[in-house]
């Protein structure tokens, strides 16, 4: 999901638990509330603790969602994030790469669960990479999984990549990797960059 407000671009990944009709019903019922919260101009943090509410009042016992939101302020040159229980997105700028570790629990475990966003530095030329757990946990025919460390030499060997090149490169190193074996999570990769 993308949101953009007074120059503002957010992007979402979110990745909910379990397969067929309820995780489809949470997934909507998330849309619809992500929503909401933002044309009401909550702060990440804030959306990320409503969300937390709504989704464990919606949701049945075993039904979780991981998530990551974060906000680029291009005039600012900061990245804001909460990362709730999702994988590590990751900023690629001339400082080297810096993870966007998860600081909280996914959202709907725990009603009382609270978020804070974090902030880093995010230079004009920087890129943002999130994805989804289907990327770094698709396995080979041997049940090896792909992992970070696979992902994190892309980012650095194609670190001055346009995002479409870099998703590009992710994209085909994933599929040869994952070759003859089925794929068995859904893949989402997200990458924005600043101009310089």
């Amino acid at each position: 999901m993308f949101f953009e407000r007074d120059g503002v671009l957010t992007m979402i990944v979110a990745d909910v638990a379990g397969k067929s009709m309820p995780a489809a019903l949470l997934v909507s019922a998330l849309h619809a509330a992500i929503h909401l919260l933002f044309e009401e101009g909550r702060e990440l943090a804030e959306i990320a603790t409503e969300l937390n509410k709504h989704i464990h009042r919606w949701s049945a016992e075993n039904k979780f969602v991981t998530m990551v939101l974060v906000e680029i302020d291009r005039e600012a040159e900061t990245i804001r994030f909460v990362n709730a229980g999702h994988n590590p997105s990751y900023v690629i700028s001339d400082f080297g790469i810096d993870e966007l570790r998860s600081h909280g629990l996914p959202v709907g475990i725990l009603s009382s669960s609270t978020y804070k966003t974090q902030a880093r530095p995010f230079p004009a030329g920087a890129t943002v990479v999130l994805y989804s757990d289907g990327i770094t946990e698709a396995e080979d025919v041997d049940g090896e999984e792909f992992e970070n460390a696979r992902l994190e030499k892309i980012l650095e060997e194609h670190r001055d990549a346009s995002p479409a090149t870099l998703r590009d490169r992710i994209a085909e190193a994933v599929d040869a990797f994952t070759v003859g074996a089925p794929q068995k999570d859904d893949q989402t990769l997200v990458i924005a960059r600043t101009a310089r």
